[in-house]
């Protein structure tokens, strides 16, 4: 049965997709950030799974596979259809990266996949572990035991359901993330909201989204995580 996120979460998150300025399209109904009950997303599942014989991520069976119509194996996300330009697939390729990089405690390559106006991210985040460089900053914060009775970060991995909305060389990705802690039994299913600017022809993250404060240990997250970037 799967733990239901923090009220706090889907509030900020459902305020920040009303917040964010642009066409018809970036104005439409976003995702809530409450994780999905647990029977319903169990059932969902395996309803697509007896649909499409596929896996299901989340759980560690194979994810979606590539194929000629489909070829980043993407689904539809919590606030739209699955990217379709090339800029919303770069868009969801680099929040997808940005998460995997907090997943595999990566932080070099995480600090890197911040835009340089982010500034020092660690900072930011106000890291209970620094060490005096972004990297070193998380990779001693990741999994952080606070001894509060706050859950224990252990992994997060972003499934396939993943939309993106494009304004200019602005991004939100908006994509469910599975969450484990090690101190806990039950994951967590929540959908993330990730800013991004084209930066040369590269997409970077703008802000530390909810993934990364709960990789850190950090349980009250701030509304600016959910805002987009002023």
């Amino acid at each position: 049965m799967v733990i239901v996120v923090a009220l706090l979460a889907g509030f900020s998150a459902a305020l920040a997709l009303g917040l964010f300025e642009g066409g018809d399209d970036l104005n439409a109904p976003g995702p809530s950030s409450v994780a999905r009950e647990a029977t319903k997303g169990e059932n969902e599942v395996a309803e697509r799974d007896r649909e499409q014989g596929e896996g299901n991520p989340a759980s560690g069976e194979p994810a979606l596979p590539r194929t000629e119509d489909d070829p980043q194996g993407l689904e539809p996300g919590p606030s739209g259809p699955a990217p379709a330009s090339d800029d919303e697939v770069a868009a969801a390729r680099a929040a997808r990266a940005y998460v995997e990089a907090i997943d595999g405690r990566n932080g070099r390559t995480l600090c890197e996949a911040f835009e340089p106006a982010a500034n020092e991210p660690h900072e930011r985040l106000d890291v209970p572990e620094e060490r005096g460089s972004c990297s070193a900053s998380f990779e001693a914060s990741f999994g952080f035991e606070g001894g509060d009775g706050q859950p224990v970060w252990s992994s997060s991995e972003m499934t396939q359901d993943v939309s993106a909305q494009i304004e200019g060389d602005q991004a939100r990705v908006v994509a469910t993330v599975f969450t484990e802690y090690s101190d806990v039994r039950e994951p967590t299913i929540e959908d993330d909201i990730i800013y991004l600017a084209n930066v040369t022809d590269r997409w970077l993250v703008v802000q530390p989204s909810a993934t990364l404060y709960r990789a850190v240990g950090i349980a009250d997250i701030p509304l600016e995580a959910f805002e987009p970037p002023g």
